[in-house]
């Protein structure tokens, strides 16, 4: 079975299968100011000499999934014949949310994701936890660290130690960051190479541990036991 990794931000979504390399594109529809007949998607972008002209509709406000028709256009033409060619009966996905997200949205992501979509399975996770996973992935003596997930919205701060999300933790910034650490601890602090795509990749290596099987949700598990079986599986 393919595993499709998307770290699907309000601004750009990151993609791609885990065999393979990531894709950044637009997570978002264009527009002509002149002419409104012509609707661009994602990398439509491209085909356009002159972006001056176009005005953006975006799937997300304030952080939040909330236009679920752009939303579906886009991922339409993510897994479509143009792009990723996705065979949903025989692909994984993994697809990131905001922290704090609302029930409402998480349900209405399971419902795309295995009634419309039919992905085989699916995992639902935070953009910083994949990138806590990345980080003890490449630095594997390490107990502690504490993501600072700057997005298009907003910038959280969230703990992790050995692995695990310290939800009591998790603060959205209005602090200094040396502020929100005990004096007596000292920090370091650790900037990717390619922060954009740095949880993508965190992703990508969690397709291949061991114990994804456990992690993600089967479709004829949704199917018999609904949402409940999400909100049971997913640490979100």
């Amino acid at each position: 079975m393919a595993t499709l990794v998307l770290d699907n931000g309000a601004y750009t979504a990151k993609i791609g299968y885990s065999q393979e390399k990531v894709s950044v594109i637009p997570n978002c529809q264009f527009r002509s100011k002149t002419s409104r007949l012509k609707t661009f998607t994602a990398n439509q972008l491209d085909e356009i000499k002159d972006p001056s002209g176009l005005f953006y509709i975006l799937p997300f406000q304030k952080g939040y999934l909330v236009n679920w028709d752009v939303q579906r256009k886009v991922w339409d033409h993510l897994f479509g014949k143009e792009m990723f060619k996705v065979d949903f009966a025989d692909t994984s996905v993994v697809i990131t949310e905001p922290y704090f997200n609302f029930t409402s949205i998480q349900e209405s992501m399971n419902e795309i994701l295995f009634e419309e979509y039919q992905f085989q399975s699916a995992l639902r996770i935070n953009a910083g936890s994949l990138s806590a996973h990345h980080y003890f992935h490449t630095n594997p003596s390490e107990l502690c660290c504490m993501v600072v997930d700057t997005g298009f919205s907003f910038t959280h701060i969230a703990p992790y130690c050995r692995s695990r999300k310290m939800k009591e933790g998790i603060q959205r910034l209005e602090a200094e960051l040396r502020a929100l650490v005990p004096a007596h601890l000292p920090v370091s602090v650790v900037f990717p190479a390619n922060p954009v795509c740095y949880a993508w990749e965190g992703g990508k290596l969690l397709a291949h541990n061991p114990d994804y099987d456990e992690m993600v949700v089967m479709r004829e598990d949704y199917e018999e036991n609904g949402h409940c079986i999400c909100e049971e599986k997913f640490d979100i």
